[in-house]
């Protein structure tokens, strides 16, 4: 019953009454609302189509989930807008569901249908707000069957018939590029783009930001939030995550586990160091040459030690993701041409696929003169064997 005893520890000395830094999206809680979410909610005045663009667990979703909350909930916005989250790969059927809430006076099969339905109910009065997740799936990829790339095409002609009605805005997300990609399967809807996010690390700042936004959270109003994070280590967290939130989260979680294995009562930048094979490496790179050689499998050793602690997101694994993982369980040291023509895809394909699994923390790279390989870790080998 360790996880009760945790919780029980953070409350009497933190005050905390959960856990802050779990991976889950917790919509109430925003950080870096000056520099990305104002420009985003200000489009709800006078846009027509958003692109919010970034690299796997860069705050997309979280940009999304805020809106939703924050338009379904704050007065200042509920008697305007109804937002619409889709968190799946969108399509008509999709959309049709999603707009199953109006009580529509008849059968909707064509775009035409759906926007008099709409326009009739609004009646110029309210916008409803789609927020759409994925968006990259929407591109045309080549296992597409033209079956499935007429139907990205029509749906694509829906998004931008629904972008010039009155009562309607669309908000997109999707990995870097991929607004570029819809852009060229359809021109039209480039047009009707009022604004493009790209979003980057966050800095110090941020990440300081993000970390109190979620323990104030999880702190009852009396009291008054109290961090365990000195300033050092808020630093290295932004260095050893590279500035995304959802490792900065994995971070900090490690990080209060390990101060409470060890009845610590802070965490330091040298703890931070010491539990992280990412630091270590950004360390040992500053250090001189002779050390680089010797230092190799001590890091490596490291890495794998500090990957086995951690549980990766399984929602966030897709058909292809998982049959790449199948290929590489029962292999070592993988180049991404390997990968691909193990797998029956392009060699492009595979190198995201296995940059999104590092940053996942479910493979490594070793890195041979200009090319590398990867490697599955062992303690997730026997997930994929049999799956």
């Amino acid at each position: 019953m360790a996880e009760i005893d945790y919780l029980e520890r953070i409350k009497k000395r933190y005050g905390w009454d959960a856990f802050p830094f779990s991976l889950d999206i917790i919509p109430e809680v925003f950080a870096g609302k000056e520099k990305i979410l104002n420009p985003v909610m200000q489009q709800l005045a006078f846009g027509s189509v958003v692109y919010i663009e970034g690299g796997y667990g860069s705050g997309k979703s979280q940009i999304l989930k805020h809106m939703n909350y924050k338009l379904g909930k704050d007065p200042a916005y509920t008697n305007r807008y109804i937002p619409i989250y889709i968190p799946e790969p969108l399509t008509r059927e999709v959309i049709l569901s999603a707009f199953s809430r109006f009580d529509f006076k008849r059968r909707i099969d064509r775009i035409g249908d759906l926007l008099e339905e709409l326009d009739g109910q609004l009646g110029g009065k309210k916008h409803v707000i789609m927020l759409i997740d994925e968006a990259q799936e929407l591109a045309v990829q080549e296992k597409d069957t033209p079956d499935t790339v007429a139907e990205k095409s029509t749906t694509l002609q829906w998004i931008r018939a629904l972008a010039d009605s009155r009562g309607c805005k669309i908000f997109l997300s999707g990995l870097t590029n991929f607004g570029k990609k819809l852009n060229e399967m359809f021109r039209p809807l480039e047009d009707r783009v009022t604004l493009k996010v790209e979003l980057k690390p966050m800095d110090v700042k941020t990440t300081r930001e993000l970390v109190m936004e979620r323990i104030k959270y999880f702190t009852p109003p009396s009291q008054k939030p109290i961090s365990p994070f000195s300033e050092e280590a808020i630093e290295m967290i932004t260095v050893v995550s590279g500035g995304y939130p959802r490792s900065i989260l994995r971070t900090c979680q490690d990080a209060v586990i390990d101060m409470l294995q060890n009845n610590r009562e802070s965490i330091d930048a040298d703890r931070i160091i010491r539990l992280s094979g990412k630091a270590r490496e950004v360390v040992m790179s500053l250090t001189a040459e002779s050390a680089k050689e010797e230092g190799k499998k001590d890091l490596e050793r490291e890495m794998k030690a500090v990957k086995e602690r951690l549980s990766y997101d399984a929602d966030a694994l897709n058909t292809t993701d998982r049959q790449v993982l199948r290929f590489l369980a029962t292999r070592d040291d993988v180049t991404p041409q390997a990968v691909a023509d193990g797998c029956n895809i392009t060699q492009g394909t595979a190198g995201n696929i296995l940059r999104k699994l590092k940053e996942m923390g479910i493979v490594f790279r070793k890195q041979y003169g200009r090319t590398h390989s990867y490697t599955m870790y062992n303690n997730y080998r026997r997930d994929f064997m049999q799956a």
